[in-house]
């Protein structure tokens, strides 16, 4: 007995190491295909954090991040299912997918020209002030200053002295000043600004006051606005070229996944590392460059990223790639992607994890900036520890997926939300991002694998890169369009914190509204035609039966 018990124990172990070589073992023929994933998702990994910090920076107000953030998405919205089906019809997704990250890295680079910033120090003036917190709204009692006219104040820089309150009022920071009293050379009006954590009054020293001047003004405001529509349109088309690589990426690693007899999760497991190993860097990397200049600065990000993608069109072009095309045509087999009722289904739930996932991508970090006071770097360790922890699960995908199926990944994710949502509406400590981040690989590593098998299984033929399109632009264009609108109304109304409780409930409400569709629907639509399947088989083999 003992020695059977040592040769079982043997086996098993044998078994194991067999199976870690097996997991790491490389297909030669996806070798370039993981070094451009890597490369493609460790430049978006580098920009995309970015975003909506780099919109502050360049002079855009909360207001217009949320516009931009709506609009753009319906444009990649189209854009995607169009470069899907070109790539199906011409059965060549290499040739897209390299002209759409050329033109992602040119557009890209143009959107470093845009400047809606309105200048501050055309006047040097000075003057003391006090700022002080009544009922929680902040004002502001100018005592002393070196200007002498009675025109009313417009807007102001205030620099803090070194103090045990700098910590709770960032130095260089816009604030609008419109007195409702003036006796003399003393002013007192209402501020825009949040000062609830300070030891209030708070002394400050005024500098570079602009005074009203309607020409003036009307000069600066239409040089913010000519700067808005400059970003506007430029990351649009960059939005749309960039949706359309991530759906292309997707249908080449599954068409040659399927070639080669490999694994999908391994290949996105080379994504993630991009993601997880380059946001870091490149944080430090701008902290470091702010540090010398004096501000923060963002073009070293977009350098990095085009670099990386640059690189990989050129992995790309050496793919060997072969796609099924349709069999009849193109527009017949499109209808069926909506006759079969699963992909509607799928698309809407998969709508309304794209507005979590929007919402989460456009005000996150705005949050944890703003609220919890985040440093940059801070912000990279949090995409990497959320990518990181991922990767071990997205080694084994393809048997988690088997195992558990799709159905329960995405409720899963939705799921996965509400707890995120419910962590950051209760945080004030800005590592505890950290330990929440370790959640995301839930609601989108392994949603996305889960997704991605989906449209493998269910795409009629020659239609993989269209359904793959369709729901990248839905879930990643059209949801996170959704997620950037409805949080931006819910935020100016009810505030971040409790923003986040209201979408918790949501996101635990539609879970199990789709675990419930899977089981009262879906199931008993997939027996009906499994059953009629069954029963043509039957009818096809009578024949033969008869006449024997």
């Amino acid at each position: 007995m003992t020695n059977l018990v040592s040769v079982s124990a043997g086996s098993n172990g044998v078994g194991a190491i067999q199976r870690i070589r097996n997991l790491l073992k490389f297909n030669p023929n996806l070798v370039l295909l993981k070094l451009a994933l890597f490369l493609h998702y460790g430049g978006v990994s580098a920009i995309f954090p970015y975003y909506t910090v780099h919109m502050k920076s360049i002079g855009l107000s909360i207001e217009e991040i949320s516009t931009i953030s709506t609009c753009l998405p319906f444009v990649s919205l189209i854009c995607s299912p169009i470069a899907g089906m070109i790539s199906d019809k011409l059965g060549q997704y290499r040739y897209v997918l390299i002209g759409t990250l050329i033109a992602a890295v040119i557009s890209q680079t143009c959107i470093l020209l845009a400047d809606a910033r309105i200048p501050d120090g055309f006047e040097a003036y000075n003057a003391s002030a006090i700022l002080y917190s009544i009922n929680n709204e902040t004002q502001i009692q100018i005592t002393s200053d070196t200007w002498n006219t009675s025109s009313p104040l417009l807007a102001m820089r205030f620099v803090i002295p070194p103090s045990e309150t700098q910590h709770c009022v960032r130095e260089e920071t816009f604030i609008t000043f419109i007195p409702k009293e003036k006796e003399g050379l003393i002013a007192t009006g209402d501020v825009d600004l949040d000062i609830t954590e300070c030891i209030t009054p708070v002394e400050i020293e005024i500098i570079g006051l602009r005074l009203e001047d309607e020409s003036r003004d009307a000069e600066y405001q239409a040089s913010h606005i000519r700067g808005f529509w400059i970003y506007f349109l430029v990351r649009g088309v960059s939005t749309a070229m960039l949706a359309s690589t991530f759906c292309s990426f997707d249908a080449i690693t599954l068409a040659m996944v399927k070639e080669h007899n490999g694994d999908y999760g391994k290949q996105r497991f080379f994504s993630m590392f991009g993601l997880s190993t380059v946001s870091p860097f490149v944080g430090i990397l701008a902290d470091w460059l702010g540090s010398l200049k004096g501000y923060r600065d963002y073009s070293s990000i977009f350098l990095v990223g085009h670099t990386f993608w640059l690189v990989a069109a050129l992995l790309v072009w050496k793919l060997d790639v072969k796609a099924d095309k349709p069999e009849g045509s193109f527009l017949t087999n499109l209808q069926q992607l909506l006759t079969i009722p699963e992909i509607p289904i799928f698309l809407v739930f998969m709508l309304f994890l794209g507005t979590n996932f929007g919402f989460m991508d456009n005000y996150l970090f705005i949050f944890l900036v703003d609220d919890i006071k985040t440093p940059n770097f801070l912000l990279g360790l949090s995409v990497t520890v959320g990518c990181i922890f991922g990767l071990p699960f997205l080694c084994f995908s393809n048997k988690i997926i088997k195992e558990v199926g799709i159905v329960t990944i995405i409720v899963v994710a939705f799921w996965s939300y509400a707890v995120r949502y419910i962590g950051f509406s209760l945080m004030t400590n800005p590592w505890n991002t950290l330990v929440l981040e370790c959640l995301k690989f839930l609601s989108y590593h392994m949603l996305h694998s889960a997704a991605c098998k989906f449209c493998s299984i269910k795409a009629p033929k020659g239609l993989l890169a269209t359904l793959t399109a369709v729901y990248c632009s839905t879930h990643y264009q059209l949801g996170r369009s959704s997620g950037a609108f409805v949080g931006g109304i819910l935020i100016s109304r009810f505030g971040t914190r409790e923003t986040f409780k209201i979408l918790a409930y949501a996101a635990l409400l539609f879970g199990t509204c789709y675990w419930l569709t899977d089981v009262l629907v879906l199931k008993r639509i997939e027996s009906k035609r499994i059953q009629r399947m069954k029963e043509t088989e039957e009818e096809s083999k009578t024949p033969f039966f008869s006449n024997s």
